[in-house]
């Protein structure tokens, strides 16, 4: 596909194109002006600039190619009960040795990978179970909505994990290039930009990389979600923004709601204070709701009193 700008209506094909797995070659003549340019290059894969000045300026943001002589043995360990996962074709294209393996409680579908049809035990037991049957040297954990961008990514946080001494090393999210102002908001906080990996005190399963011997030794912990932040409470854990991953999701006030009130069972699990721990509290919050509001709009409002709810029901 050809794209010549990134207006509202070239997103819309942009993100009909990474769906589809077609490549995207953009021609740009400027810097694009309602979206942080860090967030669109790295969902293109070839960029024209007849300006030298921009290219040049532009041009660090694609997403990491593939380098001839890397010699990694990885497997992608995806969860999944919705069919076929989303990066299917980006991981076996990578310019390391990428074993798939999909986890499945019936109903995947992975034309070439290993399926593993194992019963849904939460997010750590099911994931752990992976591990014990990947034979590469090195376990990527990532879900089944996430698109890895670009043929490199993998190696980069193989590389990255390494020469930082990290225990585990997670990438960067972006989100789809129709995503709400909140969605886009987080998630460059949560992974913001940059070109350097550096140490962090969290961690996240969306798109994580880790020595398999080290989880065999340590496993992930028995618990129905946040097994992430368990285990990275005590490793050493590495953020690569130059490992782009395509993830977000599109927010309803149920999903919000029912992950907000699990992860914040698992913060207390973990003798952290409540967020909202008191009707008192929340009545208090609630002012909070109105700045992403008025940024995304009224259909915004459920969304962020359940979110409020969800951190109360949590926390007690």
């Amino acid at each position: 596909m050809e794209l010549s700008s990134l207006d509202p209506s070239a997103r819309q094909q942009l993100e009909a194109a990474l769906r589809s797995g077609e490549r995207v070659r953009l021609t740009l003549a400027d810097l694009p002006q309602d979206r942080h340019a860090d967030e669109l290059l790295p969902l293109v894969d070839e960029l024209v600039c007849s300006d030298r000045s921009l290219d040049h300026a532009l041009r660090p943001h694609l997403p990491p190619p593939a380098r001839p002589g890397r010699g990694h043995r990885v497997t992608a360990i995806i969860p999944t009960n919705r069919g076929t996962p989303l990066g299917l074709t980006a991981l076996r294209a990578q310019d390391c040795e990428v074993e798939v393996l999909v986890l499945t409680n019936g109903g995947a579908t992975a034309d070439g990978d290993r399926v593993l049809e194992v019963p849904w035990a939460g997010h750590g037991p099911t994931r752990q179970e992976g591990v014990t049957q990947a034979t590469g040297d090195y376990v990527l954990f990532t879900v089944d909505d996430a698109l890895p961008r670009g043929l490199g990514v993998v190696s980069t946080l193989v590389e990255a994990l390494e020469a930082g001494g990290f225990d585990a090393v997670f990438g960067r999210q972006l989100p789809w290039p129709g995503a709400d102002p909140v969605t886009r908001d987080r998630l460059r906080t949560w992974t913001p930009p940059g070109h350097e990996p550096r140490r962090v005190d969290r961690h996240d399963h969306v798109f994580a990389l880790a020595r398999r011997d080290l989880l065999l030794r340590d496993p992930l912990p028995e618990v129905p979600i946040a097994e992430d932040l368990h285990w990275g409470r005590t490793h050493r854990i590495g953020y690569v923004p130059g490992a782009p991953v395509v993830h977000s999701h599109r927010r309803s006030p149920g999903s919000l709601y029912r992950r907000t009130r699990d992860m914040h069972r698992q913060h207390k699990a973990l003798g952290e204070p409540a967020r909202v721990p008191s009707l008192a509290a929340l009545v208090r919050a609630l002012p909070g709701v109105v700045p992403p509001v008025l940024q995304a709009g009224p259909q915004e409002l459920p969304n962020q009193l359940a979110e409020l709810l969800g951190q109360w029901r949590g926390g007690r």
